[in-house]
């Protein structure tokens, strides 16, 4: 295809994208669905575009668009509703995680017949959620601040389970040994050096911002710094997103981590974002957030009619286990409404979509199945997801939730 009408496309995604917005803003029909769907007509099924293609520029382009959604979700989050949501999100990811891996696993062994190092790769692969999703959604409807951090808290603690662990099964499935302390060290590590990289570099920046004030003028030093961090991250084979994540929420709460000695040293040394370096920033997050569901839309590859269909079966037996857990999990004066939107909250992402390619990368007999089964799982749960939401959002749903959860318990809840 000729670069100027790639140009011009270009052009005209960034438009669809502002209108579906505006549609998403009046009428409540989610533009993450929109987006999927337009990727997905012109890769897989007019082949118009091939994802494949785009190489390394992919996956360079959807790690971009995760940094910087969760940089500018992780500053817009309370530490006093972070303190609170730690429990509940801690207990959701590892029961969530876990309970579709056993879910995923099971079905795929049943269904499929595929070897068991295979089925516990696809589940583990697909215990998390994606951050560009959960994000993107949980902004448009009227939860509680608490419940929409432990949504995006969840999105974020499961990268490191389906990375650590599917990596791990990869290698036993191509060597025939695997060490279990390795695992509980690789989990261990990536969360705590994550975390001591984001909020320390956070301080970094500050005291830098302090010496040099002649960065506060410009418009993109903090996201630059932050670029630096992930990279250094990622090049450590630790979580970036978590990083990027605790690095945004010590940005906005500075104050709650700051010891009495830095304060005495270097006072008054609180990051605040310029206006103008915000909206900038935010423009940045749009364009790349729309470019992003479209790749994903496009990375979609389903090659056999029967694996897509049994996708669809396979998330729906998702949507109910968590319907099920989830009132067990959150305090009982949880609104229904947010019981209703953590219960659909079970999107794939892309970052699920590059480790199923893994096994067929490395030979794995059943690579290829492994691959196929996961994008038609990634398709159907963020189809899903967006369906019940928009659902919940128009209030269709909600009788039958409240069935199932009961009614609201505290007063002035949300119906």
């Amino acid at each position: 295809m000729p670069t100027s009408i790639i140009i011009i496309f270009i052009g005209i995604f960034i438009f669809w994208g502002h209108y579906l917005a505006g549609i998403f803003e009046r009428r409540g029909v989610p533009d993450v669905l929109g987006l999927m769907l337009i990727g997905i007509l012109l890769g897989p099924v007019l082949g118009i575009v091939d994802a494949t293609k785009f190489g390394t520029m992919g996956s360079l382009f959807s790690n971009l668009v995760l940094v910087f959604i969760l940089f500018e979700s992780g500053t817009d989050l309370k530490l006093s509703e972070v303190t609170k949501s730690f429990k509940e999100s801690a207990g959701i990811t590892i029961v969530g995680f876990f309970m579709t891996w056993i879910v995923l696993s099971a079905l795929t062994f049943f269904i499929f017949g595929l070897s068991p190092l295979s089925c516990l790769f696809i589940g583990s692969t697909l215990g998390g959620t994606s951050s560009a999703v959960v994000v993107g959604l949980v902004r448009k409807i009227a939860v509680t601040p608490k419940t929409s951090t432990l949504l995006i808290m969840e999105s974020v603690e499961t990268d490191v389970f389906t990375l650590a662990i599917p990596i791990s099964i990869l290698g036993l499935m191509l060597t025939g040994e695997i060490q279990v302390h390795m695992v509980l060290s690789q989990f261990l590590a990536a969360l705590i050096i994550a975390l001591m990289i984001g909020i320390g570099g956070a301080f970094l920046w500050s005291v830098t911002l302090n010496r040099f004030p002649q960065l506060k003028s410009t418009k993109f030093s903090t996201p630059a710094f932050l670029l630096i961090l992930y990279g250094l991250t990622e090049f450590l084979n630790f979580s970036g997103p978590l990083t990027a994540l605790s690095f945004g929420i010590a940005i906005g709460n500075l104050k709650y981590f700051e010891p009495r000695i830095l304060d005495k040293i270097i006072p008054d040394q609180a990051i605040v974002l310029p206006a103008e370096e915000r909206t900038f920033f935010s423009e940045l997050v749009f364009l790349l957030r729309t470019f992003f569901f479209l790749f994903i839309g496009l990375s979609i590859q389903v090659h056999r009619l029967e694996w897509l269909l049994w996708g669809a079966v396979m998330t729906l037996a998702l949507c109910l286990v968590r319907v099920i857990y989830v009132p067990f999990l959150v305090p009982k004066s949880t609104p229904v409404l947010d019981k209703a939107v953590i219960s659909t909250m079970i999107p794939k992402g892309l970052g699920a979509a590059v480790v199923a390619t893994l096994p067929f990368q490395s030979g794995v007999a059943e690579g290829e199945a492994i691959r196929a089964i996961c994008f038609a799982m990634i398709l159907f749960t963020t189809v899903f997801t967006v369906l019940f939401f928009f659902l919940i959002n128009k209030g269709i749903t909600m009788p039958i939730y409240r069935l199932i959860y009961g009614a609201d318990t505290t007063p002035g809840s949300p119906d």
